[in-house]
């Protein structure tokens, strides 16, 4: 049996090939899958569109979790710093993960305890998978490799638990908490019509639907 040589490491912040850098992102790309998501694409970060009307929809109408997390609006940065400062990456994998039973979500029905806790995690599977790639990139010499996922972080990572950073300072999760797309203004439909992937409201008749989706991004470099 052959032991293949453990890669070297690389240095932070290093200079890239274009060539390995291709390869870092198919590898990012693959890496999406086997963390969780049901599709990942390669995207030019050109392609990703920060705009104030998707923001703006968190406070009107008003997102239940509006203000209670400092990822959240109005506490969120401010769109001119993170137009700014996307317009400074070249990638980006972007990725989906299915989400289900469906009827966990159904309107007016009375959910138990264990259906309540799923609602609450629909945005983890995302998270996790921006958390694998972030980790990797890093690894890899990207030190400013940057995700986003969906969903506020009090939900799936403290379960609706009031936000801790907020009451004293000190997050549960400092290195797992994420801004959603959205509140960082990106155009998270319009980047799912750009690959071809569907989303569906979850509302009325969800036996109509194919499954839920939740979405994240990771920008490499």
């Amino acid at each position: 049996m052959t032991t293949l040589p453990k890669p070297s490491p690389r240095i932070l912040g290093g200079a890239v090939s274009q060539g390995q850098l291709r390869s870092d992102l198919e590898r990012y790309r693959q890496l999406a899958l086997d963390a969780g998501a049901s599709e990942a694409a390669i995207l030019p970060a050109s392609e990703v569109a920060v705009d104030e009307r998707v923001r703006l929809r968190c406070l009107v109408p008003r997102c239940l979790r509006a203000g209670e997390t400092p990822n959240c609006p109005p506490n969120a940065p401010d769109l001119s710093l993170v137009r700014r400062a996307l317009e400074r990456f070249s990638w980006a994998i972007l990725f989906k993960c299915d989400v289900g039973p469906l009827e966990d979500y159904a309107p007016g029905r009375e959910k138990t305890k264990e259906e309540k806790r799923r609602v609450l995690s629909f945005h983890r599977p995302g998270s996790e998978v921006v958390y694998a790639l972030e980790r990797q990139a890093y690894k890899d010499g990207y030190h400013l490799a940057m995700g986003f996922g969906g969903g506020s972080c009090k939900d799936y990572l403290c379960q609706g638990m009031i936000c801790q950073f907020l009451d004293s300072g000190r997050c549960r999760f400092p290195h797992r908490s994420r801004p959603a797309m959205e509140a960082m203004g990106i155009d998270v439909l319009g980047l799912l019509r750009r690959v071809g992937w569907d989303a569906y409201a979850l509302t009325g008749d969800l036996d109509e639907i194919p499954c839920g989706i939740t979405v994240g991004i990771v920008f490499v470099y």
